[in-house]
């Protein structure tokens, strides 16, 4: 079971603390990125700036005594009456915070940064640097429309201020919100570019928080993407620092994604140099993560006893600090540690457990209380309460898996929103350049002399209606490169072109494809019997019963002789069994010259749904290929197909036609 962890904005607010400190003194005279002929506008210089920066590598290392430090700095800086100095002071203070689980102190150091924000030319930066911040504590935000609008309005100034190290955060925050929401594509995205940008500034603080983040988002995208190899890259950035509690966070992160993979003795062995790393900093909430990671293994060991201990421990901890985000992990582990055990105190422990779901009634705490109690309940022998706290278990799963999909169809939304508004944007900006230069032209026109302009004209005339009737020839000609000559449907490149491009849009957006080729039964029988001319209307008849019954998105083109493909996009294979029956009713309506009625031409169709693992859409096309050889085995006039992975079957027989 996953630790319930703090909200990300205690994992990262130090990050942007290092950013916003060191990063006064590291920008260069001229920005990568900036047009060379803009106006420089110039970085006030934050006095005091290098104790600041230090002050964030404390935090890297042990931010209960960087706090410590830095509110005698922030004495010091109170005493002299330095604002510049007592603002960013306040926001690295208000990081270590957070760090240090202190999250009402850190949103009162915030307020008084707001107050003291200077009148100067460092006024603007500083705003900013605050807004930032403020963006950072609102990780889950409700309205992400108002979050996007937010963030733009923060780049679009970051970028007048010429602060890197501010849109290198800004993008930090992105990859944040975007974790919580499970939007991995974008995640990934996100998490790269704060990769780049933190490499390139020298940030070690957003480099390794990026890495470990995507380390996790590896381990739960896919089973190819080792995320060892990310946390090695993160701990290998952190070089020679102590960097205690950054290494500690690391190796945790790096547990829970071996405990993923079922690498369960390398799993314990990050567990348990997190609680080293803890115990030596004196971090509770390091060393109650130290100890539910080595009680998590432990169960998964079926070892009882070891993972009761550390589950104890890990609610004795969080008791002397007044934490309320780990005793739900903690409770269920000692749950089924005791369950494991048969302990005595299991049905007390349980009904403990369940009391927990009063201090937090979100889906996810109440779904990991109630999977937890059904099984101590089954162990006690109560069956009746038992399937109650299951089915209860499956209510808020449900509830949690319709939210996530809610929250990626809002997402696929606001992304064909964007793409659209830039392609309208794009045609605008086209159609202005086009206005801007037949105005130049015109205007270059009039200062030449009658004679030539006239001659230019004439000219101009002439290539104009010789370049259309090249232009005309040539598309009527890419048009018989495309269109098959006897049914006017597309051909076999056109439709291959097809279906490479959709196989490759669905491959991106995770969206089900699926191909079928069809081809017409005892077609040489209708030539011998018939003539050649009646196949050919024959072939023309199945053509408009296709384009009939298909949907708009749906593409079919004739793949050789009476072969043909089906490419339809967002359908999975088992929808096809109701186009296979509307294709079939369509084709036995058409009047077909030289044929009697009912003419009874029937097909076999095979059927392929493009899965994660599909290499090519050739492969694709084979595969249904191969199924349209099973349907003429089993009888012909039968559709046979092979499902994707997200349908129960693998491989199934799609229905035979009576």
């Amino acid at each position: 079971m996953p630790p319930a962890h703090p909200p990300f904005a205690r994992l990262i607010g130090q990050l942007l603390a290092a950013a916003a400190l060191a990063w006064p003194l590291a920008l260069p005279a001229q920005p990568a990125g900036f047009p060379s002929g803009a106006p420089m506008r110039p970085v006030p210089v934050v006095i005091g700036s290098p104790v600041l920066t230090d002050l964030v590598q404390r935090s890297l290392d042990d931010p209960r005594a960087a706090l410590a430090h830095g509110r005698l700095q922030l004495a010091a800086s109170l005493t002299a009456g330095d604002r510049g100095g007592q603002f960013w002071l306040r926001l690295a203070l208000a990081d270590a915070l957070l760090q240090t689980d202190r999250e009402a102190e850190a949103q009162a150091e915030l307020a008084a940064a707001g107050e003291v924000v200077d009148s100067g030319p460092g006024a603007e930066r500083q705003r900013l640097w605050l807004a930032l911040y403020r963006q950072l504590v609102d990780s889950a935000p409700a309205d992400m429309n108002a979050f996007r609008n937010r963030q733009a309005a923060l780049r679009e100034d970051a970028r007048g201020q010429r602060d890197e190290g501010l849109l290198c955060s800004i993008d930090m925050v992105d990859a944040v919100v975007h974790v919580e929401r499970d939007a991995r594509d974008e995640a990934w995205r996100a998490l790269e570019t704060v990769e780049r940008c933190a490499a390139r500034l020298g940030d070690v603080g957003m480099q390794t928080y990026a890495l470990g983040a995507m380390g996790l988002l590896a381990a739960r995208v896919s089973a190819h993407l080792p995320p060892q190899a990310y946390f090695e890259r993160a701990i290998e950035a952190l070089g020679t620092q102590p960097a205690r509690y950054k290494r500690a966070w690391l190796l945790d992160d790096l547990g829970w994604a071996l405990v993923g993979r079922g690498q369960l003795v390398e799993a314990r062995q990050r567990f348990e140099q997190t609680l080293a790393l803890a115990v030596e900093l004196g971090d509770v909430s390091g060393t109650m993560r130290g100890h539910e990671g080595l009680a998590e293994v432990l169960l998964r060991q079926k070892d009882g006893a070891a993972a009761l201990m550390h589950a104890r421990e890990s609610l004795r901890l969080g008791g002397t600090e007044g934490m309320l985000y780990r005793p739900v992990t903690a409770r269920t582990q000692v749950v089924e540690a005791l369950v494991l055990l048969k302990g005595p105190e299991l049905a007390q422990e349980v009904e403990i457990l369940r009391a927990l779901t009063a201090r937090d009634a979100s889906p996810r705490t109440g779904a990991l209380v109630a999977k937890a109690a059904a099984h101590g309940y089954r162990a006690l022998g109560r069956f009746d309460l038992a399937y109650g706290e299951m089915e209860r278990y499956l209510e808020l799963f449900q509830v949690e898996e319709k939210a996530r999909r809610d929250s990626e169809a809002q997402r696929l939304q606001v992304l064909y929103e964007s793409a659209r508004q830039e392609a309208e944007n794009s045609e605008l900006r086209r159609a202005a350049e086009a206005a801007q230069h037949e105005l130049l032209v015109r205007q270059e026109r009039q200062r030449a002399l009658l004679l030539v302009v006239v001659a230019l004209l004439l000219a101009l005339a002439v290539g104009f209606w010789y370049f259309t009737q090249a232009l005309r020839r040539r598309r009527r000609l890419a048009d018989l490169a495309l269109r098959d000559e006897l049914t006017g449907l597309p051909n076999r490149r056109a439709v291959l072109a097809f279906a490479h491009e959709q196989f490759l849009l669905a491959q991106r957006l995770r969206l089900p494809l699926s191909v079928a080729l069809i081809d017409l039964d005892h077609f040489k029988q209708i030539n011998d019997t018939h003539g050649h001319a009646c196949g050919d209307r024959a072939l023309q008849a199945f053509g408009m019963a296709a384009e009939r019954i298909l949907r708009g998105q749906d593409r079919i083109g004739r793949w050789g002789g009476e072969e043909w493909l089906l490419v339809m996009p967002g359908a999975r294979a088992d929808e096809l069994t109701s186009v296979f029956e509307r294709l079939r009713g369509s084709l036995a309506e058409q009047l077909i010259p030289g044929l009697p009625m009912p003419h009874r031409i029937t097909f076999s169709m095979g059927v392929a749904e493009r899965r994660d693992g599909s290499e090519s859409p050739d492969a694709l096309i084979a595969e249904a290929d191969r199924q349209l050889y099973r349907a003429k085995a089993l009888g012909r006039d039968t559709i046979c197909g092979h499902a994707g992975e997200g349908n129960p079957a693998t491989v199934v027989a799609l229905g035979q036609a009576a």
